[in-house]
């Protein structure tokens, strides 16, 4: 599996290699547009951060099971 891994390493840089060679102006609109996609979302941990606070609460439960009836329509005195 680790030969395989490396055959494919290998041949994505031999790939971009001569892509790059071969079209160097779509090379540098692409590493532009990367470069701009790439700065707009700049705060990768925090948005972790938030989404494993929010996965830990002890009531998400509860609280996924409110979403789901009010999004079905449910009440909850007709759920129980």
């Amino acid at each position: 599996m680790n030969k395989l891994k490396v055959y494919i390493a290998a041949a994505l840089f031999l790939a971009l290699t001569a892509f790059k060679l071969l079209f160097p102006a779509q090379m540098e609109s692409l590493r532009r547009e990367t470069l701009r996609i790439g700065a707009t979302q700049r705060d990768y941990k925090a948005a972790v951060e938030t989404i494993g606070r929010g996965l830990s609460d002890p009531a998400l439960g509860e609280k996924l099971i409110a979403v789901f009836r009010e999004y079905s329509g449910e009440t909850a005195e007709s759920g129980e």
